[in-house]
């Protein structure tokens, strides 16, 4: 991310990012849809860097092109891609970008000019924060520092938020209740 950069900001949305697979992401996005699914249309979104073998991690959405981005919308319930669960737990729209790291910032100027509907965007992406400014991006960080994957601290240093989680105890869940949505931004209720 070059230092000089300006950064959109776009309150209405929160990015849940990880320090590694299995901590969580997924299941607070789905609790946040689903908390505010009965009053707001949520937008849902999950972002991937592609990289050679990503696929087997993010389900099969189409072979990737590792020199562009492409964005595709989620229309079934019927798998077990996290874009799916999203929109089983009652999202309006869900969309999948995948990315090389250099064409993200592209990437999400086309998704916000071209989907956003000013409503609230759940979102699941780490690497998202390189790009933009969300109203809030947590980071869940896995309890065994031996499970963290490189580059995290980077991450944690952007967070508005990191909290600790326990595979074990499945506590990410509750986190969706301090995690408030005021109409305009999200926000943690500490």
């Amino acid at each position: 991310m070059n230092s000089k950069q300006i950064l959109p900001i776009i309150p209405n949305l929160i990015i849940i990012g990880g320090s590694s697979r299995n901590v969580g992401k997924t299941t607070l996005a789905i609790n946040l849809i689903k908390k505010y699914a009965g009053s707001e249309k949520i937008t849902g979104l999950k972002v991937t860097s592609i990289r050679q073998g990503e696929e087997r991690y993010h389900g099969s959405h189409l072979v990737p092109d590792l020199q562009s981005f492409r964005i595709l919308e989620e229309t079934s319930i019927d798998s077990m891609k996290d874009t799916a669960k999203m929109l089983a737990a009652g999202a309006e729209r869900v969309f999948y970008i995948e990315t090389p790291d250099s064409q993200i910032n592209m990437a999400v100027s086309t998704f916000l000019s071209t989907k956003n509907t000013g409503g609230p965007i759940v979102c699941e992406s780490r690497n998202l924060r390189i790009a933009v400014i969300p109203g809030l991006f947590v980071l869940l960080k896995h309890f065994d520092e031996n499970l963290i994957k490189q580059g995290f601290d980077f991450y944690e240093r952007l967070a508005d938020i990191t909290l600790t989680i326990d595979p074990n105890t499945r506590n990410s869940g509750s986190i969706s209740e301090k995690i408030i949505w005021d109409g305009k931004c999200w926000k943690f209720n500490v």
